[in-house]
């Protein structure tokens, strides 16, 4: 029989040999390129045993797909035996995503009777670094990092017995034969200490910035108690408003540092320990400037030994645990690249020799309207595939421009790659470059087509036509907001019609304006635009998006009001002379695109409401916004924003009018409104808005499903008011669960939308005549 899934490198040839013996069977099992090969013969009762708990007793971060059976004529096999792996056919198998030390390896670890006490790189079949380490399939030693450090006896002895939690454990070591850590300077000297950790811990608490290599790369710590340290990582980094990282001791520190939903703690829980954001306890004893302006708080456990060994120093409470770059930059993975650009940022260097051949963040999720919510997919996520509900031939989806992650589909399968940051730099193409190279050679797909986005000024789709053109394949552009819908269709395995609300920051439209609030009538294959947020300029285009007062004073000149006006000014932080040049910027439509994006409708609100004059991360003002009013209640009373008829028949879309939205917020805000309150009536205005525009669209197509994505969906206030209101309409309404409804994951909607389009083509019949 043939397993496929996720099967190497996670204990699943030790799991069936145990079982083979328990149940009394004959055999052997190996693995290939297309996953595990089990030959098994004996008694009818024990077979039928066998399959079931194949399935049912499975190790913890084995991940069964499909298993193929052939009956055989019996050879006579008299053992169960495990035999050396076999590199031949297409790689259809995966690798296993890095996962976090495991229950047994922590008791392990701070056993002081045991031969791995303390020892930073304990790991087992159950845990440890597994794609961050790995060059290609099959996953075997010789193919990752581990490669340079020989067994000792003890280690190779565990390695060969069938029995042991460490047989095949590829990175398997301990301190007589394993990769070793050291403390170093500035400078990159090595400072002499008998116990390097502790000697680093020393130094946290006094407050200094020090780089950490762990699974995926470097991070930035300081004490997250430390306001001075938090502020002096701040301006050393360039990250001054955007909330950090902190990881914490345990799950109990988690509990006193934020108010826990039991559906966050489990997800702080599972193997890929991800980044929780949950809602912050006030005096939690975390520096305020950790997160400023929002009521939420990344947290996260340690999921490497030498993090626990961090933490289990009576002194460490919690940690910030940032990624280790100057913003938008690739996180480092190499000690001297690290030295070199983290010299001016970090006060002292925590080292290890066992080389990081991927680079991959932390991975990101949030509890959205009851359920995880994926905002940023990679380490214990990446490389493990996303099905589709079709076959699709060998392609590249390139994804967007923001939060960069590419696609390589081949068959019912898509791998996404790790978040890659911004594709603003060479640095960021490079790590792009370098990723595609790693999962085309691992997964040995060969694109015989390249997807794209429409936006002509996306350093992907210029960099997808170059490639393509090299190579002589064809291309397809998938429009963005129709590749989030698509995407979350594909995730749900339905090709359609549905009615699409697709909401985001920036997009590029079929008329060649800039979208972003959506509602599409759409398949896998191919969409209509049935309804749109009303167009306004982005004066000074993507300037805008830096400066929310630009849309604040773009909107309410659309809606009427006299912009320039003392009183507007005031309003939107703007002086005479930037009004006066906006103006005319608007006026003669130079670079100041019109858009119908609610990204930018959020951020004009903020303006307004916050006196958010400028920003320091993408969509900070819109999340401030949530943030503002996330304890107000939800009982309706949302902004009016009407429908402005269009012509269906004509495909000729509703326009939704937000004018109206600013005469009944402003005559609020100048009453003495809360902005509090003020922020709940625009949330609840705007899921009326969709909703009306969704039952319209229901009424002209009888269509009753409603798939909702784009990065706005991120918003729980937002998303958890949308599903309730159709959900209360008689929709059925599906949202992303295993890829990010925003730009994260835009490659796997192209994918499966470029996926249904060359299906669809190969499908139609051919016109002999022509």
């Amino acid at each position: 029989m043939l397993v496929r899934g996720v099967v190497q490198g996670v204990g699943f040839r030790p799991f069936v040999f145990r079982l083979a013996h328990e149940t009394e069977l004959a055999g052997f099992i190996g693995n290939n390129t297309d996953g595990v090969t089990i030959e098994i013969e004996g008694a009818e009762p024990r077979l039928r045993e066998f399959l079931s708990r194949l399935r049912s007793d499975a190790p913890p971060m084995a991940r069964i797909d499909s298993v193929t059976i052939e009956e055989q004529i019996p050879t006579g096999e008299s053992e169960f035996r495990i035999i050396s792996s076999q590199v031949l056919g297409q790689v259809s198998t995966g690798i296993p995503a890095d996962a976090a030390t495991c229950s047994d390896c922590l008791r392990e670890l701070l056993d002081p009777g045991d031969r791995r006490y303390r020892y930073p790189f304990i790991n087992c079949t159950n845990c440890g670094p597994r794609f961050t380490i790995t060059r290609r399939i099959p996953y075997d030693r010789p193919q990752t990092s581990m490669a340079v450090f020989p067994m000792c006896s003890q280690c190779q002895a565990e390695y060969d017995d069938p029995l042991n939690r460490r047989f095949h454990a590829q990175p398997n070591a301990c301190w007589v034969c394993g990769p070793k850590v050291w403390l170093a300077d500035a400078a990159g000297n090595e400072i002499a200490a008998d116990d390097p950790i502790t000697k680093c811990i020393d130094r946290l608490m006094a407050g200094e910035i020090v780089a950490i290599k762990g699974i995926g790369g470097f991070h930035l710590a300081v004490d997250a108690t430390n306001e001075r340290a938090v502020m002096r990582l701040r301006q050393r980094k360039h990250r001054y408003g955007k909330p950090l990282a902190v990881m914490v001791r345990d799950i109990g520190v988690a509990r006193e540092i934020c108010e826990l939903m039991s559906k966050e703690e489990a997800l702080m829980l599972t193997p890929a320990r991800s980044i929780v954001l949950a809602r912050a306890r006030e005096s939690n004893g975390i520096a305020p400037s950790v997160a400023p302006g929002i009521p939420w708080l990344g947290a996260y456990l340690p999921y490497a030994p030498l993090q626990h060994l961090l933490f289990a120093d009576f002194r460490v409470r919690a940690l910030v645990m940032t990624s280790a770059n100057l913003s938008e930059e690739p996180i480092a993975i190499d000690n001297d690249e690290a030295r070199e650009r983290l010299k001016d940022i970090a006060d002292a260097f925590l080292l290890h020799n066992r080389e990081i051949l991927q680079r991959c963040d932390d991975s990101v999720q949030a509890v959205v309207d009851g359920a995880p919510q994926i905002i940023r997919r990679a380490r214990g996520f990446v490389p493990l595939a996303v099905d589709l509900p079709m076959e699709a031939p060998p392609l590249l989806a390139v994804g967007g421009h923001l939060k960069s992650v590419f696609a390589l589909a081949r068959g019912q399968y898509v791998h996404q790659s790790q978040h890659l940051g911004d594709l603003e730099n060479l640095t960021g193409l490079e790590f792009f470059e370098h990723s595609l190279d790693h999962l085309m050679r691992t997964f040995e797909i060969q694109p015989q087509t390249v997807v794209h986005d429409l936006h002509p000024g996306y350093l992907s789709t210029s960099w997808a036509k170059k490639w393509a053109g090299a190579r002589g394949l064809p291309l397809i552009g998938v429009q963005h907001h129709h590749a989030h819908i698509a995407g979350c269709m594909a995730e749900h395995r339905i090709d359609g019609p549905v009615i699409g609300l697709s909401l985001d920051g920036t997009g590029y439209g079929t008329d060649g304006r800039i979208w972003g609030g959506e509602v599409l009538i759409a398949r896998l294959d191919s969409f209509e635009r049935f309804a749109h947020l009303d167009y306004v300029p982005m004066p000074g285009g993507d300037a805008a998006v830096r400066e929310p007062w630009r849309m604040a004073l773009a909107h309410l000149h659309a809606a009427g009001f006299e912009a320039a006006s003392p009183g507007m000014l005031k309003l939107v932080g703007a002086t005479e002379k930037e009004a006066r040049l906006l103006m005319r910027m608007m006026e003669r439509g130079v670079n100041a695109p019109l858009t119908s994006s609610l990204g930018r409708l959020f951020d004009a609100v903020a303006a307004v409401v916050l006196n958010q004059r400028v920003v320091d991360y993408e969509a900070q003002a819109a999340i401030e916004l949530e943030g503002v009013a996330v304890d107000e209640p939800d009982d309706g009373g949302g902004y009016e924003v009407p429908l402005h008829a269009g012509d269906w028949q004509k495909r000729e879309p509703l326009v939704m009018k937000v004018a109206p939205l600013w005469e009944e917020l402003l005559r609020d805000l100048k009453g003495g409104m809360s902005s509090a309150r003020i922020g709940a009536r625009f949330h609840a205005g705007m899921a009326n808005a969709f909703v009306r525009a969704s039952e319209a669209a229901r009424s002209a197509t009888s269509i009753g499903a409603v798939a909702m994505s784009g990065g706005v969906m991120h918003n729980r206030r937002l998303a958890r008011l949308m599903r309730a209101k159709l959900e209360a309409q008689g929709f059925r309404v599906y949202q992303h669960r295993r890829v990010s409804p925003g730009d994260g994951g835009l490659s796997y909607g192209q994918a499966a939308s470029a996926a249904a389009m060359l299906a669809k083509a190969s499908s139609e019949p051919v016109d002999s005549s022509q």
